[in-house]
């Protein structure tokens, strides 16, 4: 074949050292070549025409490769050999640092830099990329400068530069290759070469992962040989934490089942973790670990395979660490909202998105990147009694006592678990108020609501909000369940406050009994229990409605459900209290009527054996003020009044006419001025007082004194002669220079204070007064 050749071939031939130029007809190239270096040049489509030449005029030897060992000039029989030929550049028994060296006069083909690592028996070779850092690709991939990594002719990765790969260990022979696209300059990183001890693994790869959030890409072994292992060596910054995903694998099938090729984890101070490839993988762990992946020996044609991600991202870290007591017997439930959120939960170093803490168990628990708003709780705790002499009469309050409050979250429900005696009943009261039922259709409009059902069947028996008018709830049953739903729960204090007060009492005869006191502001809505659903068979309800004595009230059945019985049919029926007269009773097939009731009254509903359908009903009881018991206590209340002032007006006349006709009074008078005892100043003396007597019969003076007749007559006797002559009256003294109030006062309380109050009282004091000379005056008060 002719070569075409250029007159001007000395110009040119210091320009094909330096780069190759676009010919026309042919082109030669002056290769240099270092000792212990050998550039292969081949064809990559072996049907091409065009020829690499070597030697000069007679002596050329044109084929479609060449290996050169030693400085050369080549001569290709095209004008664009770059498009057909490739160069490999190899360098054998690399025990020292690589540097490469880029070919100038090559530089425009696909070139491939080969290093053949090859060291001692007892050792092995590590690479070190901390200036270039390598991430490995798929094996399909490429970029503009691709590492590939071969040992003992096995393919362990392809790798790009500007990876978080530092460093690469390898045992026995392997073989390094650089491959740079034609045209492109060669990028002369340095890579150190050191000789390590012994590895029994393939290879290691030594991992520094960044310090900003990063996701790096790993696949083990292409032809992954039988029963050998590759690891991976994970350093992670402070603060960040790694996620383990595996995003596709190849299980072979293993001689031994037991030795299923499986990912196993190692963290400084931690026993190495275990998992199957088809299960979640370690998630939000802190610390540098170990990776290894070992293959078993393979009975199959499939052989091994396994692609994995890391992750590392910083995150804000919280811990609780506790033991939650063993006699509470609780139960604490925290729940992510959203699954799909970046808060992270754990219990001891398990990833859930619900973690139950029991009693009695020591736990960690670690949030992570979690907002308090993100996680929820959930309590539950159990509270029984199996004995009746354990069991106080009082009630006990129900509370929930948030020791642990480093665990996060918002405490959205409490749930307590009330068991008591065989035959025994619970019986609920509200001490913050009274409690209102709230059918499942209504809302609340409260951060509260209760549901109390039964443990054992599950049935509902309703919910309730505060502020209402049940007093009191008792249900025939051993084992209920109470949970408090919170809407809004900001303040974990308000857990330590009574929702209700619970005490376990002796078998009642209604497997319900609800105490209600209606009010006047709202009407009062019932329900059967588990409305919507219906009664149980054979259950029975009875409400006890209490009303104050000025009230009525009107029931009125505002949705009733009868279902179809074989025998005795449903029954609901109202009876008073006081009376203990029914109202109504209700018959087969008969419309509920609505009632007025007059006073307290008794709600009962029975439900047959074997219904056919749901017994249920929902009832509205309103107060109305009763005009005729008002009435009554009106006219009441005005008879005593009435009778009150009657007695009182007659009580003043009485005293008035007692004062008029009050019997006369003796008072003895020393001086001549007769005067009324506490008028105003004293009377002055006149010439003749009226007052004056001159005769006063004694026996109409102190006749009462006498004890009977007898005495009043010998004393009359002794007192009167017929022969005597009548007296005549004698003038009394007129003592103008003696007042009377200026007497003894001895003689005033003694003979006059003392005579009006009946102290004088004897017929010989009388006498005595007579024979002193003394005189009486009669006084009219």
């Amino acid at each position: 074949m002719r070569i075409w050749r250029f007159p001007c071939f000395s110009l040119l031939f210091g320009f094909f050292l330096s780069s190759f130029p676009e010919l026309t007809g042919s082109a030669k190239l002056n290769i240099d070549v270092e000792a212990g270096t050998t550039i292969r040049i081949t064809s990559a489509d072996k049907n091409t025409q065009c020829k690499v030449c070597i030697g000069q005029n007679t002596q050329e030897l044109c084929q479609s490769s060449v290996v050169l060992r030693s400085g050369t000039v080549l001569a290709f029989s095209c004008s664009q050999p770059e498009k057909v030929f490739t160069v490999q550049i190899i360098r054998d028994n690399v025990m020292n640092d690589i540097e490469p060296r880029e070919h100038n006069a090559l530089q425009k083909f696909n070139r491939t830099f080969i290093w053949n690592l090859k060291p001692p028996a007892t050792k092995s070779l590590h690479l070190n990329f901390s200036r270039t850092g390598l991430r490995q690709i798929p094996p399909t991939d490429s970029c503009p400068d691709v590492y590939m990594l071969a040992v003992e002719n096995v393919s362990i990765g392809k790798f790009c530069q500007n990876g978080s790969i530092r460093q690469v260990d390898v045992r026995n022979a392997g073989k390094l290759s650089l491959e740079v696209s034609g045209g492109r300059a060669l990028d002369k990183k340095f890579i150190g070469v050191s000789l390590g001890r012994l590895i029994n693994s393939l290879a290691n790869f030594h991992v520094v992962l960044p310090e900003r959030s990063s996701t790096q890409d790993f696949f083990t072994p292409n032809a992954f040989p039988a029963n050998t292992e590759t690891m991976w060596y994970f350093t992670v910054p402070q603060t960040y934490y790694t996620d383990v995903r595996i995003l596709s694998h190849t299980v072979p099938t293993c001689l031994q089942s037991q030795n299923i090729p499986k990912m196993k984890y190692t963290w400084q101070g931690k026993e190495p973790l275990v998992k199957l490839m088809n299960v979640s993988q370690p998630s939000v762990e802190p610390g540098n670990f170990n990776l290894s992946i070992k293959n078993c020996r393979i009975s199959g044609p499939q052989n091994l395979m396994v692609h994995f991600q890391i992750s590392a991202i910083k995150r804000s870290k919280g811990q609780c660490e506790g033991d939650l007591p063993e006699n509470q017997v609780l139960q604490i439930h925290v729940k992510k909202k959203d699954p799909k959120s970046t808060c992270v939960l754990k219990l001891d170093s398990v990833i859930m998105d619900t973690i139950t803490i029991a009693s009695g168990k020591h736990f960690v628990l670690n949030s992570f990147d979690c907002n308090k708003d993100e996680v929820e709780l959930t309590v539950s705790q159990t509270i029984e009694c199996k004995e009746w002499r354990d069991c106080a009469s009082t009630p006990f309050p129900l509370t929930f006592n948030y020791e642990q409050q480093c665990i996060p979250g918002v405490l959205k429900t409490i749930i307590w678990i009330l068991q008591g005696p065989p035959n025994s009943a619970v019986e609920l009261q509200s001490p913050a108020g009274d409690l209102r039922y709230c059918p499942p259709e209504d809302k609340c409009n409260s951060i509260l609501l209760l549901n109390v059902s039964h443990v054992t069947s599950g049935i509902t028996l309703g919910q309730f909000c505060p502020k209402g008018t049940i007093q009191k709830i008792q249900i025939r049953e051993s084992k209920i369940a109470i949970t408090a739903s919170v809407t809004s729960f900001n303040d974990r204090n308000l857990a330590t406050k009574p929702f209700l007060t619970y005490s376990f009492t002796q078998d009642i005869s209604e497997h319900y009994i609800f105490t209600v006191a209606p009010k006047m502001d709202n009407p009062t809505v019932l329900a059967s229990p588990a409305w919507p659903s219906g009664m149980k068979a054979s259950s029975t309800v009875s409400w006890i409605v209490n009303l104050e004595p000025q009230f009525k009230s009107s029931v009125k059945f505002r949705n009733v459900s009868q279902p179809k019985c074989k025998e005795v049919h449903t029954n609901i029926a109202v009876q008073t209290i006081r009376s203990q007269k029914t109202l109504y009773s209700t018959k087969k097939d008969e419309k509920i009527k609505d009632l007025l009731v007059p006073e307290s009254f008794y709600l009962n509903m029975t439900n047959c054996k074997s219904p056919t359908g749901a017994f249920r009903a929902m009832m509205e009881i309103t107060l109305q003020n009763s005009s005729s018991k008002l009435l009554g206590i009106i006219l009441s209340i005005v008879g005593v009044v009435f009778v009150i002032v009657t007695a009182v007006g007659i009580w003043f006349v009485l005293r008035k006419k007692k004062r008029k006709k009050a019997p006369p009074v003796s008072v003895y008078n020393p001086s001549e001025h007769a005067f009324l005892p506490g008028l105003h100043g004293i009377p002055k003396a006149q010439e003749e007082d009226p007052h004056t007597y001159a005769y006063i019969d004694e026996t109409l003076v102190y006749s009462h004194l006498l004890t009977d007749d007898a005495e009043k007559e010998e004393y009359k006797e002794g007192t009167t002669d017929e022969s005597d002559p009548p007296l005549s009256a004698p003038a009394l003294p007129v003592r103008n220079a003696e007042n009377p109030v200026t007497k003894s006062n001895a003689l005033f309380d003694d003979e006059l204070c003392g005579y009006v109050q009946g102290q004088s009282n004897t017929s010989s004091s009388l006498k005595t007064s007579q024979e002193e000379g003394n005189y009486e005056t009669r006084l009219f008060v």
